[in-house]
């Protein structure tokens, strides 16, 4: 299949980028510094799995860098091609623009969890020597994992820009609109409703109770489902203990955030004119 050796290339250029290289360097200090700070009280030990779910970590780091680099690393993978001319030269190849599509994705998805894996080895590293800590390794390695998927959630989101949009411009301004909207701004847009809903509001015509709609604002950002998925899997209760439907269904929201975005854009792309 074609789709791997664009995968191969586009990996091998996004990796060489400095914007990767700055904003992994960028990652591997803040989380490093963070794993330093969140040190337990004296005479008292914490477990490395509080100290990944801890607001430090979790929310001002993992939530909110991971979706920007991601989003830096991949709005140009298919419309910069196409603005200098190579994307005519590639397809000229044996692969279809659906190759071309999806190598971007997998390359830039290998793009970003690189730096992810690396950004998390030092503080592992810091962890492991700090005597107060108890130190989980598969935990550690599951939560690794699951930050790389939030990653890749995002590059798709912006391939599926990249690929839809007639220029860079227009890329990168679905791609800080996407950001803006599901990490600063989410919390803003969601209050108020939920003060609203939570208040016996909400559409007569809704067949929906307030509850059952905030719960779906929560799944529909993809830095929601992270957090439900990831907060189950460091209580070891993933799939088997608390609302395991919630579990469930952003883990399945996480898949249609990976999918859909590229699946649009190359439909888009399909009857585009180069």
């Amino acid at each position: 299949m074609t789709w791997t050796a664009v995968a191969r290339k586009d990996f091998e250029d996004a990796i060489r980028s400095r914007w990767v290289a700055g904003l992994s360097a960028l990652f591997v200090l803040l989380v490093s510094a963070a794993a330093y700070l969140v040190r337990p009280a004296p005479g008292q030990t914490i477990s490395s799995n509080q100290v990944l779910n801890s607001l430090v970590v979790r929310d001002a780091l993992v939530t909110t860098l991971v979706p920007l680099i991601a989003l830096i690393v991949a709005y140009n993978a298919v419309v910069g091609e196409r603005e200098s001319g190579s994307l005519k030269l590639l397809l000229s190849l044996p692969h279809s623009r659906a190759d071309v599509v999806f190598g971007k994705v997998l390359g830039r998805s290998g793009a970003i969890a690189a730096p992810i894996g690396v950004g998390f080895l030092l503080p592992a590293v810091i962890l492991l020597v700090v005597p107060a800590v108890n130190f989980d390794v598969l935990s550690y390695v599951g939560y690794t994992l699951l930050t790389a998927i939030l990653g890749v959630v995002f590059v798709s989101i912006a391939v599926g820009f990249s690929t839809a949009a007639s220029s860079s411009r227009r890329a990168i301004a679905g791609a800080v609109g996407t950001y803006f909207l599901f990490v600063p701004l989410w919390g803003a847009v969601r209050f108020p409703l939920q003060l609203y809903l939570g208040m016996g509001g909400g559409p007569s015509w809704l067949p929906l109770t307030g509850q059952q709609v905030l719960r779906m604002l929560r799944l529909i950002n993809p830095t929601g489902s992270f957090k439900i998925v990831s907060n189950a899997f460091l209580q070891g209760a993933l799939y088997t203990e608390g609302s395991v439907n919630m579990q469930v269904s952003a883990t399945l929201m996480l898949l249609v955030w990976i999918l859909v975005p590229p699946l649009l854009g190359l439909l888009w792309f399909q009857e585009a004119d180069l």
